[in-house]
């Protein structure tokens, strides 16, 4: 297994004159992304960081972004993404953990880590060293020519922060071989780099692991190209497929309905270039399945499951399986290189229509917590990792994912899957989105309630979605209260994924 450094100098001879990264200001080669990268990391080296020393990225979706990780990981140190959303106290909070020396940062973001500084200093916290892309950063760089690897495959490439719709965001480390594990799980089973002229779409954050481990280190490795989007609306993604003929890209669910509700995907120039879409973090129901294949019939389409304690996937469904109607609703199949099981609160390993906990070990799962032994042992549970994310398996091998074990609603002493209601009402002609969560009852202990939007230019009444799902559900899931909202009322996460302890408070349902 190759460390970044060896791919690195590996690309940079393969294919010297082929484009690797892309943005609104920056295109460079893969030669020229490999010296920048040496460049920077003899930079860093001169400037104290040692190997395994944690580096701080303060960026946004940018080729600058892109060159820190390249650059870092050739030093030998360790890439630390911090959040850009995150306020002046979460990110002083996420230095102080991370114990980074130096932080390389955009200037648009100097303002935050400023005042971030300044409440470590006001705590007798040690500060790091900022170094702000530009002439800054450009004086750090220095020498020519292949740079020495000081790294190993097991050695720490990446934290990344967990997306924190539950408790506090924790630092999942992830290795170099890791990674590399990953990148070869999406390369035989969705097809990246097997078109010469693969080109795919980076739109949601890279302090994620879905646009960083799925997108940007696998493009790489496959000598395909990343285009990095700093935004992601309507025009952005018509003008980026049709001036950078993009074959590919990831969309959250509620990027995809958008996107074909507002008539971008029935645009010549997606409908040309645009060869495959990959979707996850959401559900995606048969209707949506269907409007897409009626957009664009020649492009495929995969659903993908994981999460970024898993490096970060774990099973998909493949586009020859999209519209079967018995795989509807699926996750799919577990990866090449990943090993799923299904276990109960005992570990023991449930059956085929039998619900239990998605535990899954193989190469690419994360080394553990940053400094957090205690939790790590709680993910790490008999050989395997505990996803905390609740599933059946039917007799072909496919998952259905019902519920986080903590969303799980339990009412009148049954159990309710929040996500088993949701998918119900995703099934109705005139609903867009859907969140269902359990609100206290002194009667029932939590009663199930949904706030749903619906389609443009379609309406339905409460009573008319009750009865829609009584063809579908048991009585005790059918919401008791169902709430109208404009999609902008439903709380998001930075990686677009539905804050569910967000939605609860904002709706005043927490009691």
């Amino acid at each position: 297994m190759r460390t970044i450094n060896e791919w690195l100098r590996l690309n940079h001879r393969r294919y010297p004159a082929r484009e690797a990264l892309v943005d609104a200001r920056c295109r460079l080669t893969f030669a020229e992304t490999a010296e920048r990268a040496w460049q920077l990391a003899r930079g860093l080296r001169t400037a104290g960081v040692a190997t395994h020393d944690n580096v701080g990225v303060l960026a946004g979706n940018t080729v600058f972004n892109a060159e820190c990780l390249f650059g870092i990981a050739a030093a030998g140190g360790t890439y630390v993404a911090f959040n850009w959303r995150w306020s002046a106290q979460e990110l002083a909070v996420g230095i102080k953990t991370a114990e980074v020396d130096v932080i390389l940062l955009e200037e648009r973001m100097l303002d935050n880590a400023e005042q971030a500084l300044a409440i470590l200093e006001a705590s007798g916290d040690k500060q790091p060293t900022l170094i702000v892309e530009g002439t800054v950063v450009d004086r750090l760089r220095t020498g020519s020519g292949v740079l020495e690897d000081i790294a190993t495959p097991d050695s720490p490439l990446c934290i990344i922060y967990t997306g924190g719709s539950t408790g506090t965001p924790k630092g999942v480390m992830i290795s170099h071989r890791a990674a590399a594990a990953n990148a070869f799980n999406e390369m035989y089973d969705c097809g990246f780099g097997r078109r010469p002229d693969e080109r795919g779409l980076i739109l949601t954050p890279l302090f994620h692991s879905a646009a960083l481990l799925c997108w940007l280190v696998p493009h790489f490795i496959a000598g395909a190209t990343s285009v990095i989007a700093d935004k992601f609306n309507d025009e952005t993604v018509l003008d980026w497929v049709a001036r950078e003929r993009i074959t590919n890209t990831f969309l959250i669910p509620n990027m995809m309905r958008r996107l074909m509700q507002n008539g971008v995907f029935a645009d010549p120039a997606v409908q040309r270039h645009l060869k495959a879409v990959h979707t996850g973090a959401g559900l995606l129901r048969m209707p949506d399945k269907e409007r897409f294949t009626a957009l664009l019939p020649e492009t495929e389409l995969y659903f993908r499951y994981g999460l970024t304690e898993a490096g970060p996937m774990v099973t998909r469904l493949q586009p020859q399986y999209m519209l079967d109607p018995e795989a509807d609703g699926s996750i799919g199949s577990e990866y090449l290189l990943a090993e799923v099981q299904l276990q109960d609160a005992d570990g023991n390993v449930m059956g085929p229509g039998e619900s239990g906990e998605i535990c899954v070990r193989g190469p690419s799962l994360m080394d553990g917590y940053y400094k957090n032994p205690e939790a790590t042992a709680e993910a790490f549970r008999g050989g395997w990792l505990h996803t905390g994310d609740l599933a059946t398996v039917d007799e072909r091998g496919f998952y259905y994912f019902r519920d986080r074990l903590k969303e799980m609603i339990k009412t009148g002493g049954e159990n309710v899957y929040s996500v088993e209601v949701e998918q119900a009402l995703h099934l109705h002609p005139a609903v867009l989105e859907a969140a269902v969560v359990g609100a206290p009852d002194p009667v029932w202990d939590e009663e199930v309630r949904a706030a749903v939007v619906l389609r443009r230019d379609m309406h339905c009444e409460v009573s008319d979605l009750s009865t829609f799902l009584r063809e579908h559900l048991a009585g005790y899931k059918i919401p008791k209260k169902i709430v109208f909202v404009e999609a902008d009322q439903l709380p998001r996460s930075a990686a677009g994924k539905l804050v569910k302890s967000q939605l609860k408070t904002d709706m005043g349902w927490n009691g």
